[in-house]
């Protein structure tokens, strides 16, 4: 093993005897860190089953603010120490124990991480239990990464709190990007989707990275357009926004699909006073059910509404300005 780039480029790594540790191969180390690129300079690094510590120091030499070095296995420890005896200018230090204690030691120091690589033993299938530690403990900075190398013949999993960024094979593994990002959900029956509500997705994409707008169907209720027909239209009315939107609809309660998803926030439009009256009582059910966040904005287009749309087609009269051109003739 070696140091592949970056100010120690070309030194020499001691390998573990045995088995005891299952180092990183140089070619995946090598792939690990051109998809970092801007992930590591200057941040600071967590290697969280560190083994050799190869993961780390090369995160070192590419210019790592800092670096915890993590693991339960003491041998492990020594070798990295051993490994890190060229660096003695770097800022770094070792902490012995389980993921789980040295998460919770990191936040008890206050500790923010902007990256955290993870090496488990495959077989022990700890990833679900990784992200769900790092999002209790909230160590990771938003925005942050979370990479998890794992067996390439299991599959990568779904969380609701990270979004599965990127996934790279190499041979027998496979590493697994997650990344943290600031997510809020605009909720309604949107029938039909208006100009008004597609204002609110925008505005909401200025603070948040991505948005989940889930169309909340009641079977009680019989609408004028179909769910099909309603998804329909607010995908043509958001193909400009598509990378970072999420269109969806649920059943169920609004705290159960926002929990599923790992979303924090919702947005709702206040078009008066006697909107926010009404909205206090939701919003204080949401925090206390769910602990979701509710955040209000002022409508742009108080008279736009849903109700005000069929009006309209109900007596005849024409919706341009009201909703997208895209669906016009959809209406």
């Amino acid at each position: 093993m070696r140091v592949i780039a970056g100010k120690y480029k070309g030194r020499k790594l001691s390998s573990p005897p045995g088995n005891f540790i299952r180092p990183t191969t140089d070619r995946a180390k090598e792939n690990l860190f051109n998809v970092l690129q801007n992930d590591v300079e200057g941040e600071v690094f967590v290697d969280l089953f560190c083994g050799s510590g190869s993961i780390g120091i090369e995160a070192l030499s590419r210019g790592a603010k800092k670096v915890y070095f993590c693991d339960k296995n003491g041998d492990a420890l020594k070798l990295t120490k051993q490994n890190l005896s060229f660096v003695p200018d770097a800022d770094y230090e070792l902490i012995k124990g389980d993921f789980t204690d040295v998460l919770r030691k990191l936040k008890v120091r206050g500790i923010k991480a902007d990256c955290i690589f993870c090496d488990p033993p495959y077989d022990e299938k700890l990833a679900e239990s990784i992200l769900a530690n790092v999002e209790n403990t909230g160590i990771l900075n938003q925005g942050g990464m979370v990479i998890i190398e794992h067996r390439s013949t299991d599959d990568a999993i779904a969380s609701g709190t990270f979004d599965l960024v990127d996934s790279r094979k190499y041979g027998e593994a496979t590493m697994a990007f997650y990344r943290k990002i600031r997510k809020i959900a605009i909720t309604g029956t949107f029938d039909p989707f208006t100009v008004g509500h597609k204002d609110l997705v925008v505005r909401a994409l200025e603070d948040f990275d991505k948005v989940y707008v889930v169309m909340l169907v009641n079977p009680d209720k019989t609408p004028r357009y179909s769910v099909k027909e309603r998804l329909e239209m607010i995908r043509l009315s958001l193909l400009d926004y598509r990378k970072r939107v999420v269109i969806d609809y649920y059943e169920g309660l609004t705290v159960d699909y926002l929990a599923k998803n790992g979303v924090k926030y919702i947005l709702r439009g206040l078009r008066s006073e006697n909107d926010l009256e009404y909205e206090k009582v939701i919003a204080d059910y949401n925090y206390t059910h769910g602990e979701v966040k509710t955040v209000y904005m002022p409508a742009t287009h108080g008279d736009i509404s849903s109700s005000a749309v069929r009006e309209n087609l109900a007596e005849s009269k024409a919706v341009k300005g009201l909703v997208e051109e895209s669906i016009e003739n959809l209406l």
